[in-house]
């Protein structure tokens, strides 16, 4: 390794700059420098996320040698010829005859003992990978040159219970790359300029090794092989890990053709454990994701392991109501609307469906709040299959009461029918502790609403829900009152399918029917309510064991998940979670949760990202992609244009994947460092929103007309999306604080909130612009000679946001507390 480098000193006299040859970088660099300890010359090694051996070109002076010397310990940057950007380190030693002391003279002579048991480990060792070298902190995970995992360059493999924290490391590895499998074990980095791209990789034969290895855990962590309820759990987290790692096995057949045969037994291995993963000891949420892990390498399985993958994923969701349940009648479902759609829906249902009012039954539950008035009960002119009355029961609501009947069996459903606000609403109903009981079947007719089924799913993990997927359609009349509703026209499709005995399939065909038009209809897989029948979608926005991950992305099901509050006074001060990123659970995987979900709402509601590739604005191309940190960083990152900074550092990554599903241009997985886990979802989704849209401008996908352009014009975007996302929804109590941490994070000048967001005005609105639009970037920012809202009323901020400095609104590495971080450049 040569590269030419430049490192920077500080002392009280100044800045001093010394050239030098980057002798060795990474894990292997404090061991160079320790050769070359005794060597001609000046040596360095400086320390912190990533090691550097360099070796100075100046022969330094007494005043030299004293400048080094007086950094050991402290702060210095390095440069490397040819890559843009400055990183941060630390300098932890120096060496080299240029500083050596005079020595004692020698008192023995003695040659150094042989070890020849340490020659034999380091002869043992030649050919093993190091597969986390290059990650900082790291646990170690080695491949052996025969092909198993070790923790250790030498072994042994371990092959039973033994395998438990190598096999998680490795399934940790494995899910923090989505592009590259075991074809390239180093995918290039655009963040470790000194090191060359390797073309290291799982041979073949090696494959054969590794399959062996798994075989041989899997049958020691069998289910029902181990009683004692914590052996259980250590069984069942090698059993998940192992399956995640037989999955990138099998992914690696779509690089290489040859990988055919291991790919084959790899499938059958999971094939095996699926079928094994049933009865004593066994859990059902490792068969589940068996199940979706290979339905996700579709293009790497053989057309008979297409059609059994088929097979299970239909085996997973209910096909049809359990109508075997619900024999006896009436079914009663609630029809729960906002207070502007309450007496209008009662009419439409009424006039247009035939319904009658009745009597409310004598043990109907009483609705909840002070304030509550009793339900308006109504008839269908259909029953059920064996004759069941259908009854719907409606009143108005709030949010904060929306779900009561949720947990009375008198109910046989739920229907929401109101504005969604942008989210808000469903915020709120999601902070009541509402338990199910009995059956339900559950509508959400709303603006938007599979931005936020993952809340409702994981508040109703067996309910059978339908959310809308577009803006949900509906008519007023001459005085004001709801004389239409799409809401209320699908519900009606979904009881007459239910009255018919049908199962989800056939009612997702009565919906299609009911709808009404949505530019999205083009496509084939459209149907504006998201029902069980519809696993392409909702697999995207289920997270079942809470983990912030949506499952169908979730590479490893880590099962010692850990749950960590929010804090939203500390909100911006990074700590160690003392958990790995996978293992991140409760109010804080939520809180991503919400934030990818707020992304597909800021591309629906604001022209400033319509020009992301196809129609990724209506498909819901954000989804939550879990924790990361500088010990497990995200890999299979596209960087783009931007600055370089060391992605395991910063406090949000974006990963944009080329193909979308369903009319989506892209996907994106949405994504948070796990010592900001305890941040309040507010300003996840302020961050997570900021590399969002500094990436698609990086990869090209914004940015290509005015005003977002010109920098200046892409820092007021990026203020009017952060304002436009504390207007809906978020915690009033505290918006101005997190419009504080935000702008500092962000690199970006203290400007008024209230400057910004009365930018994004009822034109705006008027136009489905929430949150932000070019006009509104004009009026903030200024055009055509014309000064904006900013510069007049703080010019030095407006200096700022058009500054040459391409830091200016880019996340801040966060301070580990510790180790020196890469700089910005």
């Amino acid at each position: 390794m040569s590269m030419k480098v430049t490192v920077r000193f500080r002392n009280s006299s100044g800045s001093h700059i010394l050239s030098g040859i980057l002798v060795e970088g990474g894990e292997e660099a404090p061991a160079s420098f320790g050769v070359a300890i005794a060597d001609a010359g000046a040596h360095v090694l400086l320390g912190g996320i990533r090691s550097y051996h360099v070796k100075l070109d100046e022969t330094l002076d007494a005043d030299g040698v004293a400048l080094v010397r007086g950094r050991v310990g402290k702060r210095v940057t390095i440069r490397f010829e040819g890559v843009r950007g400055t990183y941060r380190a630390r300098l932890e030693a120096v060496g080299g005859q240029a500083f050596a002391e005079p020595e004692p003279e020698p008192t023995s002579f003695a040659a150094p003992e042989h070890d020849a048991e340490a020659e034999a480990a380091e002869a043992e060792a030649a050919g093993s990978l190091h597969l986390t070298s290059t990650i900082y902190g790291a646990k170690p995970l080695y491949l052996l040159k025969r092909g198993a995992l070790a923790a250790t360059p030498i072994g042994p493999a371990p092959t039973g219970m033994d395998a438990l924290e190598t096999m998680v490391t490795a399934a940790r590895w494995v899910s923090s790359r989505r592009t590259s499998s075991f074809e390239r074990l180093f995918p290039a980095s655009a963040f470790h300029p000194d090191q060359p791209a390797r073309d290291d990789r799982l041979s073949v034969a090696q494959a054969g090794a590794l399959l062996e290895q798994l075989a041989s855990i899997l049958e020691a962590a069998a289910p029902g092989a181990r009683e004692a309820p914590e052996a259980a759990l250590d069984a069942a987290q090698l059993r998940s890990a192992c399956v995640t790692v037989l999955a990138h096995v099998i992914a690696t057949a779509n690089k290489d053709p040859d990988f055919r045969g291991p790919a084959d037994r790899a499938a059958a291995m999971i094939f095996g454990l699926i079928d094994a993963e049933q009865g004593e000891g066994s859990r059902p949420e490792i068969r589940a994701h068996a199940v979706q892990l290979l339905s996700q390498r579709g293009p790497a399985l053989t057309d008979a392991q297409r059609e059994r993958v088929r097979e299970l994923l239909t085996g997973l969701r209910r096909q049809a109501p359990p109508y075997d349940e619900l024999t006896e009648g009436p079914w009663r479902f609630a029809l729960n609307s906002g207070y502007e759609f309450h007496k209008g829906g009662i009419e439409v249902l009424k006039k247009r469906y035939d319904f009658t009012e009745i009597e409310a039954p004598e043990d109907t539950p009483k609705p909840p709040g002070v304030f509550a008035e009793g339900y308006v009960a109504l008839e269908a002119p259909f029953t059920g299959p064996e004759g069941q009355k259908i009854q719907i029961f409606a009143r108005a609501t709030s949010p904060r009461y929306e779900n009561a009947e949720m947990e009375h069996t008198f109910f046989t459903g739920v229907a929401i029918n109101r504005h969604a606000n942008l989210g808000s609403a469903d915020m709120k109903a999601a902070l009541v502790d509402v338990r199910q009981r009995g059956y339900k079947l559950m509508l959400n007719a709303q603006c938007a609403g599979l931005t936020t089924r993952f809340a409702i799913s994981r508040m109703f993990p067996d309910a059978d829900i339908y959310s809308s997927w577009d803006s949900t359609y509906f008519r007023t009349g001459a005085d004001g009152e709801l004389s239409a509703s799409e809401g209320i026209d699908c519900f009606v499709a979904i009881l007459k399918g239910m009255s018919e005995g049908e199962d989800f399939a056939a009612i997702d065909a009565r919906i299609k029917d009911a709808q009404w038009y949505h530019s999205q209809s083009r496509n084939k897989e459209f149907v504006q309510f998201i029902g069980p029948a519809h696993p392409l979608v909702s697999r995207r926005y289920e997270d079942v064991n809470s983990d912030g991950k949506a499952d169908y992305y979730d590479g490893f099901l880590d099962l010692r998940l850990v749950e960590i509050a929010e804090d939203l006074h500390r909100s911006a001060t990074p700590h160690d979670p003392g958990v790995a990123p996978s293992q991140i659970s409760g109010a804080a995987a939520k809180g991503l949760g919400w934030a990818a979900g707020s992304l597909n709402r800021v591309t629906q509601y604001s022209e400033l990202w319509d020009e992301l590739p196809g129609q990724t604005e209506l498909f819901y191309a954000f989804r939550s992609g879990g924790f990361y940190s500088h010990r497990v960083p995200p890999q299979d990152v596209r960087v783009g244009k931007g600055p370089a900074v060391e992605l395991g550092l910063l406090p949000a990554v974006c990963r944009y994947l080329s193909e979308g599903e369903n009319g989506a241009g892209i996907a994106v997985e949405v994504m948070s460092h796990s010592w900001l886990s305890h941040s309040a979802q507010e300003l996840k989704r302020l961050l997570t929103a900021a590399d969002a849209y500094w990436r698609a401008i990086d990869l090209g996908y914004l940015g290509e007309s005015a005003p977002l352009d010109a920098p200046a014009g892409r820092r007021g975007g990026l203020l009017l999306t952060l304002a436009g996302l504390l207007e809906f929804p978020a915690d009033q109590n505290m918006i101005d604080a997190l419009w504080g941490m935000a702008l500092e994070m962000l690199n970006l000048p203290k400007i008024s909130r209230s400057l910004v967001r009365r930018c994004i005005n009822e034109e705006d609105h008027d136009d489905g612009n929430y949150y932000g639009s070019r006009r509104g970037i004009r009026e903030l920012m200024g055009a055509e000679g014309e000064p904006g809202k900013l510069e007049k009323a703080d010019p030095v901020a407006y200096a700022a946001l058009t500054s040459d400095d391409a830091s200016v609104g880019r996340a801040k590495p966060i301070d580990l507390g510790g180790g020196e971080a890469p700089a910005e450049g």
